[in-house]
C-alpha cells in the first residue's frame, strides 16, 4: 500500500468523521432550558425533593395580580394546605413538561345572614316641635375601591417570603434545604403557570474534536487524490533543475581557491590512513615481559680474567 493510498483512505474516514460531527452539532441541545406547566388552582406547592434537583436554577410563577411566595417546614406546610386547593409540582416529566398533581379541598360553607325583623310602622306620626337633626352623609362602599384579598389564615408558619405583581421569581438556592415552597395569589384567583429554569448537562464534548480531526484528515485525503489525478512530474523537474542551478551558482561564488571544499568538489578524496597492525599496545599495569629474541647479543655480559667487565 503506497503512501498516497493510505492518505486517501484516511481522507475518506475523516470525511465521515466530519459529517458525524456536523450532524451532532446541529442537534446539540441548548444548555439552558425553561419548562412550563399550566396551573388551575390558587396555590402551587414545590416540595424540597424537587427544589434539590440537579441543575435547577430558577422557579417562577405567573398570574394576574399580586402573588406571594413563602417557605415553611414540611409539617407546617401540610397543616396549612389541608384547607386549600393546590397544585403540586412533583418533578420533570421531560425537558419540555413538568409533572403535576392537583388536590382540591372543599371549605366549610359560609354562614348565611339571618333575616332582620322589619321595623314596625306607626299608623300616625305624632307632631314634634323639636328641630330635626341635620342630615349626615353616609359613605357607601363602591366596587373596586379596595383590592379584594383572600383569607389564607395565619402567616406564622412562613420562614421566608417573596412578593410580586403578575410574576414572582426566586432562585432555587434561596430556599433552605428541607423547606417547602408555597405560592398563591393574594385575591384567591387561580394562578396562570409555573416555570422551571434549569441548566442541562449535555454530553457534547466529543463534537468539536471530531469536527477538527475529521476536517484535517479530509483535507489530507483531498490533496492526495488531486495529486494522483494531476501529473506533477514537469513541475518537479523544473523545481529540481532550478534547485541545481541555485546550488551551482551559490557553490561557485562561495568556494575559495585551494580550500578543502574546492578539492572535494573537484573529486579529490582524503588520503587513506594506514594503521600498523603489528604495533602492540604498551601495558599499563603488571610486569614488563621482554622476549629473548629481541635482546641484542652485543649487550650480553662478557667475562675477562674471571671477572665481569
Amino acid at each position: 500500500m503506497t503512501l498516497r493510498t493510505t492518505a486517501i483512505i484516511a481522507g475518506v474516514l475523516g470525511l465521515l468523521m466530519l459529517i458525524a460531527g456536523l450532524v451532532g452539532n446541529g442537534v446539540r441541545p441548548d444548555p439552558e432550558v425553561v419548562t412550563k406547566a399550566l396551573v388551575t388552582t390558587p396555590v402551587v406547592v414545590v416540595g424540597p425533593e424537587v427544589i434539590a434537583l440537579q441543575g435547577l436554577d430558577q422557579i417562577a410563577v405567573n398570574a394576574k395580580g399580586d402573588i406571594e411566595a413563602h417557605t415553611a417546614r414540611a409539617a407546617d406546610a401540610a397543616s396549612w394546605l389541608k384547607r386549600h386547593s393546590a397544585t403540586y409540582v412533583t418533578g420533570y416529566a421531560g425537558w419540555d413538561s413538568l409533572a403535576t398533581r392537583t388536590e382540591s379541598r372543599v371549605g366549610p360553607p359560609s354562614p348565611s345572614p339571618s333575616p332582620s325583623p322589619s321595623p314596625s310602622v306607626s299608623p300616625a306620626a305624632s307632631p314634634s316641635t323639636a328641630p330635626s337633626p341635620a342630615p349626615t352623609a353616609s359613605a357607601t362602599a363602591q366596587p373596586g375601591d379596595a383590592k379584594a384579598s383572600a383569607d389564607y389564615g395565619s402567616t406564622d408558619d412562613w420562614r421566608s417570603s417573596w412578593r410580586g405583581v403578575n410574576r414572582v421569581s426566586l432562585a432555587a438556592g434561596a430556599v433552605a434545604p428541607g423547606e417547602v415552597l408555597v405560592v398563591y395569589t393574594a385575591d384567591g384567583s387561580n394562578l396562570g403557570s409555573v416555570e422551571f429554569s434549569a441548566v442541562r448537562q449535555a454530553n457534547d464534548g466529543w463534537i468539536n474534536p471530531l469536527i477538527w480531526i475529521g476536517g484535517v484528515l479530509a483535507l489530507l485525503g483531498a490533496v492526495a487524490a488531486l495529486s494522483g489525478l494531476i501529473d506533477t512530474r514537469p513541475v518537479q523537474e523544473r523545481a529540481e533543475s532550478w534547485l541545481r542551478g541555485r546550488s551551482k551558482i551559490g557553490g561557485e561564488k562561495s568556494v575559495r581557491p585551494g580550500s578543502r571544499r574546492e578539492r572535494r568538489l573537484a573529486g579529490s578524496s582524503l588520503p587513506d590512513v594506514v594503521l600498523d597492525e603489528r604495533e602492540t599496545p604498551r601495558p599499563t599495569d603488571g610486569p614488563i615481559v621482554v622476549n629473548e629474541s629481541d635482546v641484542d647479543a652485543s649487550t650480553e655480559p662478557t667475562t675477562d680474567e674471571g671477572g665481569i667487565s
